[in-house]
C-alpha cells in the first residue's frame, strides 16, 4: 500500500504509520475547496485539500471514498480551477483520502504546475 493513512496526534498534527512507503512525488501544503465525484455512481463529496503535488493530493473528508475508487476532482482556488481523474490510493475514515492522479489534460497540467510553482516560491527562504 502506498502511503498509509496518517493519524492525528493530540496536537492535531499527522504522524505517518511505520509501514508507509515514501511518495514518488513531493506534495506541498495546499488548502482549497475540492469536489470529488465517484465516476461509477456519480456520488459527490465536497471537501478541502490539505496537500497537492504533481502526482496527487490529500483530501480532508469525514466520509472518504474507499481505496481503489475511481474519481473525478475539481479543485477551486482564487486563480481558477484544476480538474483531473484520480484513484483513491488510501482512505482513512473520519480523516480523509489520498488521491493519485490518473488522467490530466494538458491545459489542466499547466494550471497544476503554475499553482505548485507559486507555492514553492512562497516556501523558499528569502535571501538576505
Amino acid at each position: 500500500m502506498l502511503n498509509s493513512s496518517n493519524k492525528k496526534t493530540a496536537s492535531g498534527k499527522r504522524t505517518a504509520r511505520k509501514w508507509a512507503k515514501p511518495r514518488a512525488v513531493r506534495r506541498c501544503p495546499f488548502v482549497a475547496s475540492v469536489e470529488v465525484t465517484e465516476l461509477r455512481s456519480g456520488t459527490r463529496l465536497s471537501a478541502r485539500t490539505s496537500e497537492l503535488g504533481l502526482g496527487g493530493c490529500y483530501v480532508d473528508a469525514l466520509n472518504p471514498f474507499a481505496n481503489g475508487t475511481q474519481v473525478k476532482l475539481r479543485v477551486v482556488r482564487d486563480q481558477g480551477a484544476f480538474e483531473a481523474k484520480a484513484k483513491v490510493v488510501y482512505s482513512d475514515p473520519s480523516f480523509g483520502m489520498g488521491l493519485s492522479f490518473t488522467e490530466i489534460a494538458a491545459e489542466q497540467r499547466l494550471i497544476l504546475e503554475n499553482w505548485l510553482e507559486e507555492i514553492v516560491l512562497q516556501l523558499r527562504p528569502v535571501a538576505q
